[in-house]
């Protein structure tokens, strides 16, 4: 059984994005321990307030603030609450601010590892690399894979890290034999 995805997306690996010009490789060790993720696009999101939970606490705050200087006229309240929604909003994206200027993991890497280069580009379809990160994502793409049969410890991101950044020849090696068929009379590939 051959359960690989012709030209299934890298989603399922995070630290794998599709470019227009072919991929890009994130560090593991970038998002590690934080409440950021990579999204499909390359970009850090942050995930630790939920972007519903602050529109909701400010159209709320904003209602709670018409309601109280309001004063019993309709007036006051609808136009204070127009007045507050703004403000709000204004000081949630202060917040938020102020949480990503603190909370960043690009500054944490760089204080981490000594420089800033947690991702890096494979635009070369004819090298190594290129070959490497194709791999990884169809294994990633696989239901083997995506329900732990193959890599439980999810060892597959930072042997990719190894493989095509630090161009670390047994991180290569290692990958290649998680994509590589599986060999056994009871034994499917991958």
């Amino acid at each position: 059984m051959n359960d690989f995805v012709t030209g299934a997306p890298a989603d399922r690996l995070p630290i794998l994005v599709r470019t227009p010009s072919g991929y890009r490789v994130h560090d593991p060790a970038l998002v590690a321990g934080t409440h950021y993720v990579i999204d499909e696009r390359g970009d850090l999101v942050y995930t630790g307030l939920p972007a519903g939970s602050i529109v909701a606490s400010v159209v709320l705050g904003s209602a709670a603030v018409g309601i109280w200087v309001g004063d019993n006229s309709w007036a006051w309240s609808a136009l204070t609450f127009l007045l507050a929604l703004p403000t709000g909003f204004a000081l949630a994206a202060a917040l938020l601010g102020l949480i990503h200027t603190t909370t960043s993991p690009g500054r944490r890497y760089r204080a981490l590892y000594g420089h800033g280069r947690f991702a890096i580009d494979v635009t070369d379809r004819t090298s190594t690399a290129w070959t490497l990160c194709r791999r990884a994502e169809r294994l990633a793409a696989t239901p083997s894979w995506v329900s732990g049969r193959i890599d439980p410890a999810r060892t597959l991101g930072g042997l990719l890290w190894s493989a095509v950044a630090e161009e670390q020849a047994w991180a290569a090696d290692s990958l290649n034999r998680l994509v590589e068929p599986a060999t056994g009379p009871d034994l499917q590939s991958v």
